[in-house]
């Protein structure tokens, strides 16, 4: 698998922070692969900004197509990819080409959320191939690097082809987190809140984006499939050039928390309000669970947000208000 210059590390899709598909990432040792492959108190409320939501349990490979298509991609039939190659159980996907910029959409269509569940999960582990302490992308060899949407019923696994320098970088992630948006917010009923807040020397903001759905499988059981994915932004008051070794924060509210701690000082890019196809629940194929569920935050919610730095601490509070 090629290496890619370490400038390029921000322009591809972020790692999570807590997020899951609706599952958690069953990997370790993984995270810089997955780096480079991909003042006031308020709330913001985001739904549906990007057309209209096809408000509908079960999807069709055409209410994806349309979808994509609505996100700006130019979709062309491929008759040169054999669908039946690239089965998940017994799903042959839709294929189609992706004239933007060179690239593949595979579109699998399952009978339930459940179905699509239990296939993923089955293929993902027939399909895992083990090469010492790493694993591979194992979707196909022709194109390195596999990006995977779901949607209720569906999956949409986006293939890319080498990516060769920052150009072509700057020309992927804008479609690839628009697809994000679009499958986010118009098919999985998308919604984002942001907390917001500051202390004496920082200010704070979480931002989450997050769906529910319940659906009935053939026993009349009702389940429930959610994802969530949390974005902090931290930003400094003073000189981010004065906060040398060791920094670290957390943000916790009833019930949750997370954190980080390094040595390397405040990296405010990191923490800074980038906005990448992650964050709309796009995965590197074959690297996530499809199953499981995640709690839905709730805008009465209040974090508390410790940061540490420079032998000094500082502790405020992040709120959602309308």
């Amino acid at each position: 698998m090629e290496k890619f210059p370490c400038e390029l590390i921000h322009e591809l899709p972020e790692a999570d922070t807590g997020k899951k598909w609706p599952g958690r990432l069953k990997v370790t040792g993984l995270i810089g692969l997955i780096l480079i492959i991909f003042a006031s108190l308020g709330i913001t409320v985001v739904s549906n900004k990007l057309g209209s939501e096809v408000k509908k349990d079960i999807l069709s490979a055409q209410d994806i197509k349309r979808t994509a298509e609505g996100s700006g991609l130019t979709l062309t039939s491929n008759s040169t990819v054999n669908p039946s190659d690239y089965k998940m159980g017994e799903a042959e996907p839709d294929v189609y080409k992706i004239k933007n910029f060179d690239g593949m959409l595979f579109i699998y269509n399952f009978s339930s959320i459940g179905d699509r569940n239990t296939t993923y999960d089955q293929w993902q582990e027939a399909n895992r191939k083990n090469s010492s302490d790493s694993i591979s992308n194992m979707f196909s060899s022709k194109w390195n690097y596999n990006l995977a949407y779901a949607a209720k019923n569906t999956i949409s696994v986006v293939c890319l082809n080498p990516i060769l320098g920052k150009e072509y970088v700057q020309k992927i992630s804008p479609r690839l987190k628009n697809l994000g948006k679009w499958i986010f917010y118009n098919l999985n009923g998308g919604q984002q809140i942001v907390y917001r807040g500051e202390g004496e020397n920082w200010k704070g903001k979480l931002r989450i984006n997050y769906y529910n759905h319940f659906w009935t499988d053939t026993k009349g059981i009702i389940h429930h499939d959610g994802w969530k994915h949390r974005k902090p932004v931290l930003e400094f008051k003073g000189d981010t050039g004065t906060i040398q070794g060791d920094f670290g924060y957390k943000f916790e509210c009833s019930g949750s928390s997370f954190s980080e701690t390094g040595s390397d000082g405040f990296d405010a890019r990191r923490f800074s309000e980038r906005d990448t196809a992650s964050s709309y629940g796009s995965e590197i194929l074959g690297f996530g669970a499809i199953t499981g569920s995640s709690s839905m935050p709730s805008r009465d919610e209040v974090y508390k947000v410790t940061v540490q730095w420079n032998n000094t601490q500082e502790t405020f509070e992040l709120k959602a208000c309308e």
